[in-house]
Order: structure tokens, then C-alpha cells, then sequence
């Protein structure tokens, strides 16, 4: 990096719109859902057997963004965010991948999460070390053209005919140093492997893998039904 490029990334502060955006939310608590109970092997032994059907995904503006997404993206790329240390393996999209993820989690672990089976996509994501996901904020694209032609959805409101759009998330693996994930204010570590938390819409968050294992997590976007117990 120039000194002359660097004087001008302090002097323009190009991350202060991002700033005002996300200090203008409400901060949210974030607690735990519940445990659900799952087998980290089987999930290591998926991410090697499907390697071929994950997403190679890093920091930039991507077609389906909306205008503030990818101002955050453009913004995030003048500020050091590139594919050398905001790659991420993401399965769940391609050939029968959202299947298996949804039979590695079990019937009874998505009840437990009161989540309806039928319409849930689920995704696998994998950070190496030295990697990491900046602030954003969530949108359902993906679930809406997985689900589209099926549901009435309302893409803004996060709804649909059948009750409210939810996701949720949670680590595949016991957690190791350097693993974070931040959802508003609260910074979650120290977690056990099936510990679920609920990503509310329309809040900033972001994860960082800074240590020396890879780091698993698994987000879902599905349709909360309150009466499963």
C-alpha cells in the first residue's frame, strides 16, 4: 500500500456512511434458542464429499445486492475486504445439497427449533482461518427463489401465507479461539456445537475467523410455526 493511498483512506473515512447506518438501529438482545444435537464429523465428512457444490464466495458487490448492499460491499472493498481474507465456503444452493444439510440436522432438531421442514433452506458456511464476513445486514433472496413458486412471500416484511420468515444459526463445531460472530451488540463465543441463535432481520451483524481451525456454521431461513413444540 502507497502512503499517499493511505492518507487519503484516513482523510475521506469512506466507513462513516456504514457507521450512521448501523448506529441507527435499535440494538437487540441476542440469547440463546436452545441445543440441538448433531455430529460434527458428519458435517466435516459432507463439506469434503460435496466440495464440488459449495459457492466460493468473498467480499463484493454481487448482482442480486440491493443498492445498499452493495455500497457496503464497494465501501468494504476500498477497506481492505478482498478474496484474500473474506473467502468463504457456502453449500446449500446446488444439486441436492439443502437436502442433505436438512438430513444431517434431523426432523427432531428442526422441530425443537420450531421451524417447518418442508419450506427450509439451510446453509453451510465455512471460514478458514485468517477470514471473515463484514457488517451486513440479511436479505432473502436466496430463500425466495428457492421457495418462490411454491409461497406467496413477502420480501420486505419477511412473511409469507404461512407465518413469519425466521433465520437462525448455529456452530457445527465446539468453539476454538479466534472463532466470533456478532449479531448488534452482543458478540457470542465460548459456544457449544448446536447452540442456536436467531439472526433478527434488518439488524448488522458479521463473523471473523482469526484463529487456527476452520470455523462451520450453519444459517437457516425457514417459516416459524409456534405450535410445534
Amino acid at each position: 500500500m502507497l502512503k499517499e493511498d493511505f492518507v487519503n483512506l484516513i482523510n475521506s473515512k469512506p466507513w462513516l456512511k456504514m457507521k450512521e447506518d448501523f448506529d441507527s438501529l435499535s440494538p437487540v438482545s441476542v440469547e440463546k434458542i436452545c441445543n440441538i444435537d448433531i455430529k460434527p464429523s458428519d458435517w466435516l465428512t459432507f463439506s469434503t464429499d460435496n466440495f464440488e457444490l459449495a459457492d466460493q464466495n468473498w467480499e463484493e458487490p454481487k448482482s442480486h445486492y440491493s443498492e445498499k448492499a452493495s455500497l457496503y460491499a464497494s465501501t468494504n472493498n476500498i477497506l481492505g475486504r478482498n478474496r484474500y481474507n473474506s473467502f468463504e465456503l457456502n453449500y446449500g444452493l446446488h444439486g441436492e445439497t439443502n437436502r442433505l444439510l436438512l438430513d444431517l440436522i434431523g426432523e427432531s432438531n428442526i422441530k425443537k427449533m420450531r421451524l417447518r421442514s418442508e419450506f427450509l433452506l439451510a446453509r453451510l458456511l465455512i471460514k478458514l482461518p485468517g477470514h471473515g464476513v463484514a457488517w451486513h445486514i440479511d436479505d432473502i433472496a436466496n430463500y425466495c427463489k428457492k421457495f418462490g413458486d411454491k409461497l406467496s412471500i413477502n420480501r420486505q416484511d419477511k412473511t409469507c401465507e404461512l407465518g413469519e420468515i425466521k433465520r437462525l444459526w448455529f456452530p457445527v463445531l465446539p468453539w476454538e479461539d479466534g472463532h466470533v460472530f456478532q449479531i448488534s451488540k452482543t458478540i457470542l463465543a465460548n459456544w457449544n456445537a448446536g447452540d442456536v441463535y436467531e439472526i433478527p432481520f434488518g439488524q448488522g451483524h458479521a463473523s471473523s475467523n482469526f484463529g487456527y481451525t476452520p470455523q462451520y456454521t450453519v444459517s437457516l431461513t425457514g417459516i416459524f410455526n409456534d405450535q410445534i413444540s
